[in-house]
């Protein structure tokens, strides 16, 4: 949609900084392991800097702006500036203890995405979710003492993103998920009415698949797909875990295709599902899950 922006936070940074620290590599001509053995450092090192395993000291940034040889006064200042800002703490970094690793490293994606597309085929996706909808699937599938910690960070992501010039938000959901009574019946049924409300939403298109589609590809997974402004930047995969264990992230570009991870396949297997989950049957399938309630 146009005039919708991403919030820039450290997370984009610190991938626009090793971005361009593998763009001037490649612009010298040198592999990793060349670079590693003229400072002296491992090749891992390398490697870790460039994938985004580990930050980059200012110390070892400007080793490698000497080694490439980057000498243009306002080069070597923007991406200083980017290295700095690439170390800045993000506002979720109180909450990294108490959530998982895959899920926390998701948390950057979604702040910079212009657009998220989100499936979910067993409950209700945290960002649509109440608040009382949100701790009874907590307290369910979380750790006692992490409860209240992840909740509010649940609260604090939609009111990040449900803001002006914020991202275009896709979401396909299960009819299943709309039917399990989360909770009691009167949580359900105020659940049910926000996502009427949400309907209505400027920056929200809600999708359900029904249950006449019968069984399709990636039913059973929840998946979120973030894209970003840049048109050269690699769409990401968030596969979202069961309960405690490791989530799986995947960055990728178009000649990931035939990969059964790769953004792009799950990309393809949404736009499927946008087919047959009707953005105008919406209304009626949420009626008709508020009417089934006792």
């Amino acid at each position: 949609m146009p005039g919708r922006e991403p919030e820039v936070d450290p997370v984009l940074q610190r991938r626009r900084l090793r971005e361009r620290l593998r763009q001037l590599r490649e612009a010298r001509g040198l592999k990793q392991w060349q670079v590693a053995e003229a400072l002296e450092w491992s090749n891992s090192k390398v490697i870790r800097i460039e994938t985004g395993t580990v930050r980059v000291s200012i110390t070892d940034f400007r080793a490698l702006l000497q080694h490439y040889e980057v000498t243009d006064p306002a080069v070597v200042t923007e991406l200083t500036e980017l290295a700095r800002a690439a170390r800045i703490q993000p506002w979720w970094d109180e909450y990294k203890k108490d959530a998982p690793r895959g899920f926390v490293l998701s948390l950057g994606y979604e702040s910079n995405a212009l657009r998220i597309r989100t499936f979910e085929p067993a409950l209700v996706p945290g960002l649509l979710q109440t608040e009382e909808y949100a701790l009874t699937v907590l307290e369910l599938l979380s750790p006692p003492e992490k409860v209240t910690s992840r909740a509010t960070l649940r609260l604090k992501r939609q009111e990040r993103l449900f803001r002006d010039n914020g991202p275009d938000l896709h979401f396909i959901i299960d009819e299943n998920a709309i039917t399990r009574i989360v909770g009691n019946p009167s949580i359900m049924r105020r659940q049910l009415e926000h996502l009427q409300e949400m309907l209505d939403h400027p920056q929200v298109t809600l999708r359900f698949v029904p249950f006449g589609a019968g069984l399709y590809q990636h039913f059973r997974t929840s998946y979120v797909i973030f894209e970003f402004e840049n048109p050269q930047a690699e769409t990401v995969l968030y596969l979202e875990p069961p309960e405690e264990h490791d989530s799986i992230v995947r960055e990728g570009q178009s000649q990931d295709w035939d990969s059964g991870l790769s953004p792009q396949h799950y990309l393809s297997n949404f736009f499927g599902l946008e087919e047959i989950a009707k953005k105008e049957d919406a209304p009626g399938i949420i009626e008709a899950a508020i009417a089934r309630l006792p």
